[in-house]
């Protein structure tokens, strides 16, 4: 409790020290965010999507809140220092570590900050140092709410509507931190080159991921491309993975996204298509999983700001998301196919309604020498989505959703055995912003 109140304290010297001081200004901004959570079958870890036959699942149900806190202090005209600090970030009321403020990391879901960074207008362009969003790029087919240390720069020569960015970001520090002289670091390096207009963005990155614990040269190219024309709208990203993962395993794998829609006076209706490749042979030299990993850390999965579904990539259900829980390893292996149509209708300027309906199956079901076993079936289900949002102000609107997904025979442990079980989804919340 002491440290929540010394962050309140710090943040008020700070707001008071910027009206006594003509040359900063300080300005703040955020949002607080509680949620209800019920799922009919549930096993503390997502969405429990098969029983033993002849038993009945048990149901999962909580609330949790979240409240991020952005200070940005202007220095002068060529200097800002920007923040994010999470006072409560997915905690579970009645779930923390020693009470209802305490445990204050990152691990524990509580106070901490997320990001910490410096901006300069230089003569050369915008450099951006310190912790920052590494998160967030083009769609967010694939994008995860994850920071890195980073140096970033703008370059200024770039002619408008043309934009370029590089950076490098350092993920793990050993050298001489583990109590050895060895350069066992890893870091980051990548380059984007985009183009930006009031009705198309395009861009195109280049990622080197070098990991010098071992041989991992990971490299990424990763274009899209959001664009308007009158009524209508594409949305589409690809990802193209390569590199040597081992000396003797080599990366080789490819995810995309595509969405059409239309916007037609209060209705909006669009059809997506994504996809993510399996490896159908883990033993072989090839690791063609495009879904690397099952974990948040590290940034897996279909992307934690990724949700047109609220079971499938919902942050909570532990299936191809995972924000909350640890991503389905099956299903990751196994890649997917899903097809969407969704439609929202405003009813008012308060009211809003959603709709969809999605079909989805592994790219790879079965694979040698892994865990999914021979035969398996390649159907993940159909999930059928409705959900309204009613803003009660201009900064408050309150949501619930309703999410049911027929369960597809991919899910059985085995052929023969464990029955596959239908589940649904219950949510509500109310979000705040300032």
């Amino acid at each position: 409790m002491k440290k929540v109140l010394s962050t309140v304290a710090a943040l008020g010297l700070v707001a008071g020290l910027a009206t006594t001081a003509s040359a900063v200004e300080f300005k703040m901004s955020g949002q607080y965010l509680v949620e209800g959570i019920y799922m009919n079958g549930g096993d503390g870890g997502g969405v429990a999507v098969n029983e033993t036959a002849g038993t009945d699942n048990t149901s999962d149900s909580w609330y949790q809140h979240t409240f991020v806190v952005r200070p940005t202090m202007k220095v002068n005209d060529k200097i800002s220092m920007l923040g994010d600090i999470r006072l409560a970030d997915n905690t579970i009321w009645g779930g923390q570590t020693g009470g209802d403020v305490e445990g204050l990391s990152p691990g524990s879901n509580d106070v901490y900050v997320h990001q910490l960074y410096m901006d300069y207008a230089s003569e050369i362009g915008k450099i951006r140092i310190g912790r920052t969003s590494a998160g967030p790029y083009g769609t967010n087919f694939l994008n995860t709410d994850i920071r890195q240390n980073r140096i970033m720069w703008w370059p200024s020569f770039m002619p408008k509507p043309w934009n370029l960015l590089f950076f490098t970001a350092k993920l793990t520090e050993n050298e001489n931190v583990d109590g050895t002289t060895s350069a066992t670091d890893s870091d980051r390096y990548e380059a984007r080159l985009g183009y930006t207009t009031a009705d198309h963005d395009f861009n195109v990155r280049y990622i080197f991921l070098n990991d010098n614990s071992g041989i991992t040269e990971r490299q990424v190219i990763n274009p899209y491309a959001k664009m308007k024309f009158d009524n209508y709208f594409v949305n589409t990203e690809l990802h193209y993975n390569f590199g040597d993962q081992t000396a003797t395993v080599d990366y080789d794998s490819l995810a995309a996204m595509l969405e059409v829609g239309g916007k037609f006076d209060a209705l909006t209706v669009s059809g997506m298509y994504f996809y993510a490749e399996g490896d159908d042979n883990t033993a072989d030299s090839d690791n063609n999983q495009a879904l690397f990993g099952t974990t948040k850390a590290t940034g897996t999965g279909t992307g934690t700001e990724f949700e047109p579904l609220y079971i499938l990539t919902g942050r909570t259900t532990g299936l191809l998301n995972p924000d909350q829980n640890t991503a389905n390893s099956n299903m990751a292996t196994a890649g997917v196919h899903a097809f969407i149509l969704g439609a929202d209708y405003a009813v008012s300027n308060q009211l809003t309604l959603h709709a969809a309906v999605a079909y989805a199956q592994a790219d790879e079901a079965t694979q040698t020498g892994g865990a999914n076993y021979a035969g398996r079936d390649d159907e993940y289900g159909w999930e059928y989505n409705i959900g309204a949002a009613y803003k009660l102000l201009d900064n408050l609107t309150y949501e619930a959703h309703f999410g049911y997904l027929d369960t597809g025979d991919f899910f059985k442990s085995t052929a023969t055995t464990a029955d596959t079980d239908n589940v649904y989804l219950l949510t509500h919340s109310l979000t705040m912003t300032f």
